[in-house]
C-alpha cells in the first residue's frame, strides 16, 4: 500500500512536470504562430483575426511599458550627472566671482590712480568720496614725519617712546589707506562703466593698467563661458524635467517605474496565456489530447511549426499514458482500500453474529422468566381471593 503511494506520488509530480514543459512548449508554438503571421502576408487559417489583434495589442503596450521605464532611467541618470555637473559649474562661478571683485578692484584702483589727475567726469566724484580721506592720510602723514624727525633728534629713552608712537602712527596711517581705496572702489564702481572704459580705452591703456584690464577682461570672458555652460544645464534639465512629465513621473521615478514594471509583468502574463491558448487551439487541430494525429487535419503545415507539432504530439502521448499509469494506480489504492474495507465489515459481522446468540439465549430465559412469573401471578391471584371469601363473609 505503502509503495503503491510512492508510485502514485512519483507519477504525478511526473505528470506536473510533464505539464509544464507542455504548456511552455504551447506557448512557444503559439508565439511562433503570431511570429508569422507579424511578418507574412499569408493569413494562418489556425489564429483567429480578434486574437492576433489583442496579442499585437498587448505586445504594443507593453514595449511602451518598457521604453518608458527607460527613458525613466535614462533621464535619472542624466539628471543626476546634472547635478554633479551643476554643483562644479557653482563653485566654478564661485570662485570666478571671488576672481572677478578682486580683478575689478584692482583695475578700479589702478584706473583712478592713472586719470586722477586728468580731467576725467567719471574722476570727479571719486575725488569728492575721497577728499576727507586723503585731508586724514596727508595728516596722518604730516605727524609721522614729525615723529621721525623728532625720533632723530632725540636720546636712547625717548626713543623708544616715539618709536611706539610711530607703530601706533603707521596702523592708523594703513587703515585710513585701507578706507581711502574701500571708498575707491565704492565709488569708482559705480561711475567707472563699461562705456566710459570703452571710451577712456581707446585702442589700448597704457602701462599696467592695460595688462590690469586684460587680466580682468579674460576673467569677464571665463564668467561668460560658465555662465553660459551654466544656462546649457538648466536648459538640459528642464527638457528631463519634461521628459518625465511626458512619462507620468508625478512625484517620484522609482514610484512610475513601479507602477510600470506591475504593468508589464500582466501584460507578459496575458500575453503568455495568449500565446499558449494559440498553442493549443492550434495543436488541436492536428492532434487529439491523447497524441493521435487527426486524419482530417490540414496537410499544408508552415516548415516551421512541425518541430512544435511534433514535440507536442509526444507530450501528449507521455501525459496519456501517464494518466492511465496514475489512473490504474488510484483503482489499485481504491480497490486495496475496499479490501480492507470487506475484512472489516466481515470481522464486524461475525461480530454481530456472535451478539445476536447471545441476545437470542437472553430472550429465551427472558421469556422462561415470564411464563414463570404468569404462573406466580395467577397462583397470587387465586390465595387472594379465597383469603377474600373468608374476611368478607364475617
Amino acid at each position: 500500500m505503502d509503495s503503491l503511494k510512492k508510485t502514485l506520488s512519483e507519477r504525478k509530480k511526473e505528470r506536473a512536470d510533464l505539464q509544464t514543459l507542455l504548456d511552455a512548449l504551447y506557448k512557444e508554438y503559439g508565439s511562433a504562430q503570431f511570429e508569422y503571421a507579424l511578418h507574412n502576408t499569408t493569413p494562418l487559417a489556425s489564429i483567429a483575426a480578434q486574437d492576433f489583434e489583442a496579442w499585437k495589442s498587448l505586445r504594443t503596450k507593453r514595449q511602451e511599458d518598457a521604453d518608458t521605464i527607460l527613458a525613466i532611467k535614462t533621464a535619472q541618470s542624466r539628471q543626476n550627472e546634472l547635478k554633479v555637473f551643476s554643483g562644479e559649474v557653482d563653485k566654478l562661478l564661485r570662485e570666478q566671482q571671488q576672481a572677478y571683485e578682486k580683478a575689478r578692484n584692482i583695475f578700479i584702483l589702478e584706473f583712478f590712480n592713472t586719470y586722477r589727475h586728468d580731467s576725467l567726469a567719471c574722476i570727479t566724484p571719486i575725488l569728492s568720496a575721497v577728499e576727507p580721506l586723503d585731508t586724514a592720510i596727508a595728516q596722518q602723514e604730516q605727524e609721522m614725519r614729525l615723529l621721525e624727525q623728532q625720533k632723530t633728534e632725540a636720546n636712547f629713552l625717548k626713543k623708544i617712546t616715539l618709536s611706539t608712537q610711530l607703530i601706533t602712527a603707521k596702523g592708523k596711517l594703513s587703515s585710513l589707506q585701507k578706507k581711502r581705496n574701500a571708498q575707491v572702489i565704492a565709488s569708482g564702481d559705480e561711475v567707472i562703466t563699461d562705456t566710459v572704459i570703452s571710451e577712456v580705452r581707446g585702442d589700448g591703456f597704457s602701462g599696467k593698467l592695460e595688462e590690469v584690464y586684460t587680466d580682468l577682461a579674460a576673467i569677464v570672458n571665463k564668467q561668460d563661458e560658465i555662465a553660459a555652460r551654466k544656462e546649457t544645464l538648466i536648459a538640459e534639465q528642464q527638457k528631463i524635467s519634461e521628459t518625465l512629465t511626458e512619462c507620468g513621473v508625478d512625484s517620484t521615478p522609482q514610484k512610475r517605474i513601479t507602477v510600470l514594471t506591475t504593468a508589464i509583468k500582466t501584460s507578459d502574463e496575458a500575453i503568455g496565456m495568449a500565446e499558449q491558448q494559440q498553442g493549443i487551439v492550434s495543436a488541436d487541430v492536428f492532434y487529439t489530447a491523447e497524441g493521435a494525429k487527426i486524419e482530417a487535419a490540414p496537410a499544408d503545415i508552415p516548415e516551421p511549426f512541425k518541430p512544435y507539432l511534433d514535440s507536442i504530439a509526444e507530450y501528449r502521448v507521455k501525459l496519456h499514458k501517464n494518466q492511465l499509469n496514475i489512473t490504474y494506480i488510484e483503482n489499485e489504492i481504491a480497490a486495496a482500500a475496499e479490501s480492507r474495507k470487506i475484512e472489516a465489515l466481515q470481522k464486524a459481522i461475525i461480530g454481530y453474529k456472535d451478539g445476536i446468540q447471545q441476545y437470542e439465549q437472553l430472550i429465551a430465559a427472558a421469556e422462561q422468566d415470564i411464563v414463570q412469573s404468569e404462573e406466580n401471578k395467577a397462583a397470587l391471584e387465586q390465595k387472594n381471593a379465597e383469603l377474600l371469601s373468608q374476611f368478607s363473609g364475617e
